[in-house]
């Protein structure tokens, strides 16, 4: 038997020094000061509360109204949490509070109603039966009426305050709402004690569109005064306050994961032809929102080029290969990776015919996977955004739209947009094509990334790795937008993936199209030709591992 031959790229490696672009959410190359908030430090503690059992929280009349679950009372306390004078509940187990400017507006956990009371005299002056059983949140409009959240509701009810009729109703985002509160600009506060978050839900839409961390483990009154978000937490009996307007456009950083991760690329000639001549392209990583790397290396003996999307990749010729032969190239990022998240508010963002013209360009051109200008993807983008004009919601309805059409499924190749959305099934990439190209005819510049992931545990192989969608909001920025990832239940758990991506991925890859080099490929692209009948192995994976 012939023995094989072993024909190796030396693995001597080119190191980068990785430099740290500026810190914008955006991929702006203008440094923002202040673009990221450390995910920790959102909200801070101003006060302890004068009471061990508050269920309920709202802003009266330059001060605070609190119930408390234990002394059945409304109790008011002033800015510097000096307990300043308390009035009876009319039941047992307040569960709830609002002001609508005149009377505090307070539910009844144990028999499902609603009381409005006269913050002077305590007098209950009308009482509601609550459409909604074990009532959490209560918050009062502008319009005069009332929003209800409850406990394992799927919806959060708006009602009429004269005889509790439902007027409107939209989803919730999560079962486990613990408090809510009305903002002026459109949206609700929705505190969530069970996942320890807080929601901004837009109550045109019904769409979540954000969450921060909770301050504490069980928030139960939430109310927004002047861009403060103020929260009381049972648990620990504080009050906290965000500065919750001042995130708009920020990347929210949290849980940072150092690590190495590994590209493997190798082709091997396992006869009886031969390899006459090919290439091994690999994407060469970069700083942004999500990782800091401190050093790249990769092997020695290609050549550096940049694609028309700004690109780099480093490219190794095959050259000739015999039965028994291979080649091998690797390509090594070590750093700190992290979980972020924009957060953004639709009502500040700009209009599209504010996109800069050198990005509508560039990002809104069609390509041979998107389909653009196909009568299918135009009708499509006409029947979902409808008449809507905000930027936002034009590219969240698209988002929506394709969770519910279209099911995981990687079977090989990439389809073009219209048939995947048409068949209702796709993998990754399939889904990220298909929303580009939705957001490209709804007039919304779009381009993809492409990531090595952790699988499972810190130290791991990955051989699918994952691709996703990032688009262009005017006065925003670039900011990521995973379809696949979004495919929730629960408009609270889907929000995060519109705007917001985990600490388990390596970016290497980001492209608007077919790439030079890459072609729709990324983290690299292998090409060989061949002579006779030759039966190429051609192996790609990544691997991570932990910081020793």
């Amino acid at each position: 038997m012939r023995q094989f031959t072993r024909l190796c790229l030396v693995l001597v490696c080119v190191v980068l020094s990785v430099s740290v672009l500026s810190q914008t959410c955006d991929n702006k190359k203008n440094d923002q000061k202040g673009a990221f908030a450390p995910g920790n430090e959102i909200f801070s503690r101003i006060l302890t509360l004068p009471a061990d059992f508050t269920t309920g929280l709202t802003g009266f009349r330059g001060g605070f109204a609190l119930t408390d679950r234990h002394e059945d009372i409304v109790l008011f306390m002033d800015r510097k949490g000096n307990r300043t004078g308390a009035i009876e509940f009319p039941g047992y187990e307040p569960s709830a509070l609002s002001f609508d400017g005149t009377h505090l507006v307070a539910a009844d956990g144990e028999n499902n109603r609603i009381y409005f009371l006269n913050p002077k005299t305590g007098e209950c002056v009308r009482t509601i039966d609550s459409p909604l059983a074990h009532v959490t949140g209560l918050a009062c409009d502008r319009g005069g009426n009332v929003w209800v959240s409850a406990k394992g509701a799927k919806e959060i009810q708006q009602v009429d305050p004269m005889d509790g009729t439902t007027l409107a109703f939209i989803k919730s985002p999560s079962p486990s709402v613990s408090a809510l509160a009305y903002d002026d600009n459109g949206y609700l506060w929705a505190a969530d004690s069970k996942k320890d978050r807080v929601y901004m839900v837009d109550i045109r839409t019904g769409y979540t569109i954000f969450y921060i961390s909770a301050p504490g483990p069980v928030v139960t009154g939430v109310w927004l005064d002047g861009g403060k978000l103020y929260a009381s937490d049972y648990e620990t009996d504080k009050l906290y306050v965000a500065h919750v307007y001042g995130l708009n456009g920020k990347c929210i950083r949290s849980e940072a994961r150092k690590g190495h991760a590994t590209l493997f690329n190798e082709v091997q000639d396992l006869g009886p032809g031969r390899v006459t001549g090919g290439t091994i392209v690999v994407a060469l990583p970069e700083d942004g929102p999500n990782q800091k790397l401190d050093k790249l290396t990769y092997t020695k003996g290609g050549r550096m080029e940049t694609d028309q999307w700004g690109q780099k990749v480093e490219i190794y010729d095959l050259g000739q290969l015999k039965p028994g032969e291979k080649k091998s190239v690797r390509m090594d990022a070590v750093g700190t990776f992290y979980r972020i998240s924009t957060k953004i508010f639709p009502h500040e963002v700009g209009r599209l015919s504010e996109i800069p013209a050198e990005i509508a360009k560039k990002y809104l051109q069609d390509g041979d996977k998107y389909r653009v200008k196909s009568a299918f993807i135009q009708n499509k983008v006409k029947e979902i955004v409808g008449n809507e004009k905000n930027p936002y919601f034009i590219a969240r309805k698209l988002y929506d739209f394709l969770i519910g059409r279209i099911n995981y499924q990687m079977v090989g190749g990439w389809d073009i947009a219209p048939t995947v959305i048409e068949r209702g099934t796709g993998s990754c990439s399939e889904y990220t094509f298909s929303y580009v190209s939705l957001c490209r005819a709804a007039g919304i510049p779009a381009r993809y990334v492409g990531s090595m992931v952790v699988r499972g545990e810190a130290s791991s192989v990955d051989t699918a790795f994952h691709r996703w969608a990032e688009i262009y909001l005017p006065k925003i920025g670039w900011f990521p937008v995973d379809v696949n990832g979004g495919d929730r239940e629960w408009q609270g758990d889907r929000c995060f993936w519109f705007g917001g991506i985990e600490n388990r991925f390596l970016i290497t890859t980001r492209g608007g199209g077919a790439s030079t080099w890459l072609k729709w490929g990324y983290n690299s692209e292998t090409q060989y030709r061949t002579a006779g009948k030759a039966n190429i192995r051609n192996e790609n994976f990544a691997e991570w591992d932990v910081l020793k």
